[in-house]
C-alpha cells in the first residue's frame, strides 16, 4: 500500500525505475525458480538476454545483466556443460569470448518469454492498454535520451 505522503526521494525517477526493475526481476526469478525448466533464475536471465540480443561478448552480457564477470563465468560454464550455450573466441579480438545459445536452449526460450509476459501482466495490473503503452513509450524515450547523452560524452 502506498503511503499517503510518500518520501519525495523514493518517488524520484531513478528510485522508481530502480525499484520497478528490482521488483520485476525478483518476480521473474521467483517464477523461473518455481518452473520445471531445470535452470536457475540467473541462467534463465542469461538465456532470455541472449535470445533477445543475439550472441554477445561475455563482458557485454555481464553488463546487461548487472553481474560481476567472475560470477558470469561460472554460470556460463554450467550452461555450457548443460549444452545450452556455446562460448568461442571473438574473431575480431582473440581475448574476448562470444556467448551464443544452442538449439536446446532455443526450446526453453518460449517458456521463459511466457514467464516474462506473466510478470509484465502482473506489473500492468488494471492499467488500460493505452496507459501501459504510453508508460512504455515514455520509458523507451528516457532510455534513448540517456543513451544519446552517453554517446555525446564518449570519445569517438
Amino acid at each position: 500500500m502506498m503511503p499517503n505522503n510518500p518520501d519525495p526521494a523514493t518517488e524520484s525517477p531513478a528510485f522508481l525505475m530502480h525499484d520497478l526493475a528490482r521488483l520485476l526481476r525478483s518476480e521473474f526469478e521467483r517464477r523461473i525458480a518455481g518452473s520445471e525448466l531445470g535452470v536457475t533464475p540467473i541462467e534463465g536471465r542469461i538465456l532470455i538476454t541472449l535470445a533477445m540480443a543475439g550472441p554477445l561478448r561475455q563482458h557485454q552480457l555481464a553488463e546487461r545483466l548487472g553481474v560481476a564477470r567472475m560470477t558470469l563465468t561460472g554460470v556460463l560454464a554450467r550452461l555450457e556443460r548443460a549444452g545450452l550455450v556455446t562460448r568461442h573466441h571473438d574473431p575480431e579480438d582473440g581475448r574476448a569470448r562470444i556467448v551464443a545459445l544452442t538449439a536446446p536452449a532455443q526450446t526453453l526460450v518460449p517458456t521463459i518469454r511466457a514467464i516474462g509476459q506473466e510478470v509484465r501482466t502482473v506489473a500492468r495490473g488494471d492499467m488500460d492498454e493505452a496507459a501501459w503503452d504510453s508508460f512504455l513509450a515514455h520509458a523507451r524515450q528516457a532510455r534513448q535520451n540517456l543513451l544519446a547523452a552517453t554517446r555525446r560524452r564518449s570519445p569517438a
